[in-house]
């Protein structure tokens, strides 16, 4: 790979990441629904359980890049 600019030939490439999404799912109103129905059924012994912690899923897009080491010119390859 040869850079576009100065046309040396000591390219490096990198991948750089571009942005990140974090979604969070929290319980549901079944899990709430369930959950009280047995508080009310045990006699509020249930509540020593802990409660559902949430779940995230975090997407990480990524991109290329190429840096010429001779001039420093960056682009996507």
């Amino acid at each position: 790979m040869t850079c576009p600019r100065c046309g040396g030939t000591d390219v490096k490439i990198q991948f750089i990441e571009t942005s990140a999404k974090t979604r969070t799912r929290k319980a549901g109103c079944l899990w709430r629904l369930g959950r009280w129905c047995l508080i009310v059924c045990t006699g509020g012994l249930w509540l020593l359980i802990g409660r559902r912690k949430s779940t995230s899923n975090t997407k990480i897009r990524h991109a290329k890049r190429a840096i010429c080491q001779s001039c420093g010119h960056a682009w996507s390859a």
